[in-house]
C-alpha cells in the first residue's frame, strides 16, 4: 500500500522493524500480532497516515459518522516505545486490559481487541471519558481497507459567513465562555468551543485565547484540533498566520506528550503551506 504513509512528515516514525523487534514485543504483551500490521509497519515504523478517519455508525465525542486515525504507532524498543506503551496508557485511562493501543490521543483510541482471542482480534474504539466502546472492523486487514481523508470542510463551512448576532447576544456567548473555562471540564469547554465556532470570528479568537492560557494539557489538545485545520489552509480569515504559529510554537514545547506531537505536525502543515 504505497500511499498509506504521510509524504515528507517523520512525526512519530521509529527506527525500521526487525523481525526481533516484533517477536520481543508480541513476547511481551502475550498477543499474536496481525501480519498485516506488521507489514504496514515494515514499509514504515509508525507515523503519520494519509488518511484521518474511519467510519462509524454510531456517534462519537469527536463526529456523528466517522472516529478520528490520522496515526499508527509503531514498535519502539528505545525511549519511544509505540504499543509498548499500553500497559501504561492502560493504566492511566482506565481502560479495559487485554487490548493493544495502535493510534490515540488524550482520552480516544483505537486498539486491537484481544480479551477474547490471542490472533486475528478485532478492532475497537474507546472512549475513556464517555466510557464509550465501538467494534470498527473485523480485523486489521479490514479496518486499513475503510480509513479513508476527512476534509473537515463541513464542519468549518459556517464560518464563510458569520453570524449577525446582536450586543446582548455576544455579551451572552462572552460570559458562557468565561463560566465554561473556569469552571467545565475539558469536554465541556469542547462543547462550548464547537458552538462557538459557529458564530463569528471575534468570539472564535476570544475563546481561542483563553483555552490557550488554560492550565489543563487536555483543553490545548482539543485547541489543537481546530488550530490544526486552520494550519493546512482552513484559516478562513480567522487568524493571522504569525499569530497561529505563536500558538503552535508555544504547544510543541508543552509537557504534554500528545500535545507536543500534535503542534509538531500542525506546525510542520503550516510551514508547508506558507512555503507554496
Amino acid at each position: 500500500m504505497t500511499s498509506f504513509w504521510q509524504k515528507d512528515n517523520d512525526e512519530g516514525k521509529l527506527e525500521p522493524l526487525t523481525d526481533q523487534m516484533v517477536e520481543l514485543a508480541e513476547q511481551k504483551l502475550n498477543v499474536e500480532l496481525p501480519i498485516s500490521y506488521i507489514n504496514i509497519l515494515k514499509q514504515q515504523n509508525g507515523g503519520f497516515l494519509a488518511f484521518n478517519a474511519y467510519p462509524s455508525h454510531t456517534p462519537t465525542s469527536w463526529a456523528r459518522d466517522h472516529v478520528l486515525v490520522d496515526h499508527l504507532y509503531g514498535i519502539g524498543m528505545g525511549e519511544e516505545k509505540g504499543i509498548l506503551e499500553s500497559e501504561y496508557l492502560i493504566q492511566e485511562w482506565d481502560l479495559p486490559k487485554n487490548v493493544v493501543l495502535i493510534s490515540g490521543t488524550t482520552e480516544t483510541w483505537i486498539a486491537l481487541d484481544y480479551r477474547n482471542r490471542k490472533s486475528n482480534p478485532p478492532i475497537i474504539f474507546l472512549d475513556a471519558e464517555q466510557n464509550q466502546e465501538i467494534k470498527l472492523a473485523e480485523s486489521f486487514e479490514e479496518f486499513t481497507k475503510g480509513l479513508f481523508y476527512h476534509d473537515g470542510e463541513e464542519d468549518l463551512d459556517d464560518n464563510d459567513d458569520e453570524t449577525d448576532l446582536s450586543e446582548q447576544e455576544i455579551n451572552e456567548q462572552y460570559s458562557k465562555i468565561d463560566e465554561v473555562i473556569l469552571k467545565g471540564t475539558p469536554k465541556e469547554i469542547d462543547r462550548v468551543f464547537t458552538r462557538i465556532l459557529s458564530t463569528n470570528n471575534e468570539l472564535i479568537r476570544y475563546m481561542t485565547e483563553k483555552m490557550r492560557q488554560h492550565s489543563k494539557a487536555k483543553v490545548h489538545f482539543y485547541l489543537l484540533l481546530f488550530l490544526s485545520c486552520c494550519a493546512e489552509g482552513d484559516n478562513k480569515g480567522i487568524f493571522d498566520d504569525h499569530y497561529l504559529a505563536d500558538i503552535l510554537q508555544e504547544f510543541t514545547k508543552s509537557k504534554n506528550k500528545d500535545v507536543k506531537e500534535f503542534a509538531l505536525y500542525s506546525l510542520n502543515q503550516l510551514k508547508q503551506r506558507l512555503s507554496k
